[in-house]
């Protein structure tokens, strides 16, 4: 295979350079997810439930993405306009649990303690938004022509493609309106909002973080794709439709993409028996992308994290690591 378009292997860029090529680095990505309707100053929603909860208040809301049942989230908080703080946007995981979506941050499915008990905790308000074909999206948005379940997302997919378009691509810039929705909000410091996941949704924490310069940071935990490795290993099938995007390993790999994220905090949690994300990529991917932290004197800031024995998986050490790193991240501001 030839080497990519943006090959950081073989360009050791300044950080003149580099400052002078990002912006045209990452609109060559942004053209790999297709054509995307433009993102407003100001996404707006509407609230269609509030409620208490144990540590604080939720409220049920639909953002404004344009289509006719827009895009169901919950927001949830333990502080009120008047005392705005930190706040978590937490993208949601696939593993083919399509009726799950949002309701992800009320359980501990794939986290040692359910991600709202933990944030809350913290005194962080949480927002998570239904991703296309997932939760009360599922069968719903109009591309996806009534399938449901993994033929749903099979139906986007191909709809989008006919359209000139990508269902990643879609999915992201909904990941967008949900961030600039977020940081909007009256109880939320919009300079101090992280995205966080699990498998997918770390995936899409990668990706926002590239396109995002007003996100502060991101977590992205069970999964750290480098393509190429992931070819060399066969290992396309253990990925959904979604995570496909014409042209993309001709353009770059996963290390431009945590490179955009520079020098903002990205802690990358990964165990080393997992076969979604082959750890010699990983490894491969965080190397080259430091070397752009390093231009602005912040190679710690994007922290690798290698587990023994760890499948695809969320286990006690990393939700424990992650929320250290939480802990940390706001220091002194």
């Amino acid at each position: 295979m030839k080497p990519p378009i943006v090959d950081l292997e073989a360009w050791s860029p300044g950080l003149e350079q580099w400052d002078q090529r990002r912006s045209a680095l990452r609109e060559g990505l942004s053209l790999r997810l297709g054509h995307l309707p433009l993102l407003g100053s100001r996404v707006g929603g509407d609230i269609l439930k509030e409620e208490s909860h144990a540590l604080g208040w939720a409220q049920k809301i639909k953002i404004d993405n344009g289509t006719p049942h827009g895009m169901p989230a919950w927001f949830l908080s333990p502080r009120d306009g008047s005392n705005p703080g930190p706040a978590i946007l937490w993208l949601h995981w696939h593993g083919g649990e399509y009726a799950v979506g949002k309701q992800e941050i009320f359980e501990d499915l794939h986290t040692p303690e359910s991600p709202v008990q933990c944030f809350l905790r913290m005194g962080w308000s949480v927002l998570c938004a239904d991703a296309y074909g997932f939760g009360e999206r599922n069968g719903r948005d109009q591309e996806s022509g009534g399938d449901f379940d993994q033929e749903g997302e099979h139906t986007l997919f191909k709809t989008f493609l006919w359209q000139g378009s990508s269902l990643w691509g879609r999915m992201l810039w909904d990941d967008r309106l949900a961030f600039h929705y977020l940081c909007n909000r009256p109880e939320v410091n919009a300079k101090q909002v992280i995205a966080a996941g699990v498998s997918m949704g770390a995936t899409r924490a990668q990706w926002l973080l590239a396109f995002e310069d007003a996100l502060a940071g991101a977590i992205s935990m069970a999964c750290a794709v480098r393509y190429r490795h992931l070819l060399a290993q066969n290992g396309l099938k253990h990925h959904g439709m979604y995570f496909f995007v014409p042209g993309l390993v001709e353009y770059c790999d996963l290390e431009l993409i945590l490179a955009l994220g520079a020098p903002r905090p990205h802690l990358l949690l990964n165990g080393q028996a997992d076969s979604l994300s082959p750890t010699s990529g990983i490894r491969k991917a965080a190397n080259l992308a430091s070397q752009i932290y390093a231009l602005y004197g912040q190679e710690s800031a994007l922290d690798s994290v290698l587990l023994e024995k760890v499948k695809h998986e969320v286990n006690p050490s990393m939700w424990d690591a992650m929320k250290t790193w939480c802990g940390r991240a706001f220091q002194g501001c």
